[in-house]
């Protein structure tokens, strides 16, 4: 079957809308959402700076419970800007900083490309050798500014 083919069936199977179940899940709320956003983002090996250093991009908003920060990109080719630079700083207005990820998909259009990034790209073999920026950036910095 053609390349061309199959993606024809694929597309013609798939719904265009994406719906979210509703979870009744209990939601985390923080006080201080950029303290907790702070201290999630440096657990996971990310660090705050106050001026930008490598590769920069903005983000769309920001996760406290996790410290993650979430960026969409519409052209293909601001993709590889996640696993092509070494040193990435990562622009967050702090008023787009939500409580939880349950907040953070309320807010997010899923017709478009995003990623999630909340520290340096890390991976690790059977034998848990730790490499840092393999798939990704070794530094990762976020600057907080409206």
């Amino acid at each position: 079957m053609s390349r061309e083919k199959i993606l024809k069936n694929i597309r013609k199977n798939i719904k265009n809308e994406i719906v979210l179940e509703e979870m009744q899940i209990s939601h985390k709320i923080y006080d201080d959402k950029i303290g907790e956003f702070v201290k999630n983002l440096e657990a996971a090996g990310g660090k705050i700076a106050q001026s930008e250093v490598g590769e920069v991009v903005f983000a769309d908003l920001a996760v406290a419970e996790n410290g993650a920060c979430f960026i969409s990109h519409k052209r293909e080719d601001e993709r590889k800007i996640y696993s092509f630079y070494e040193i990435l700083t990562i622009v967050v207005n702090p008023d787009t900083i939500v409580n939880n990820m349950y907040e953070a998909y309320q807010k997010i259009k899923f017709d478009e490309f995003g990623i999630f990034l909340s520290g340096p790209s890390k991976t690790a073999d059977i034998e848990q050798s730790l490499v840092i920026g393999a798939h990704g950036a070794k530094e990762l910095y976020v600057v907080l500014r409206p």
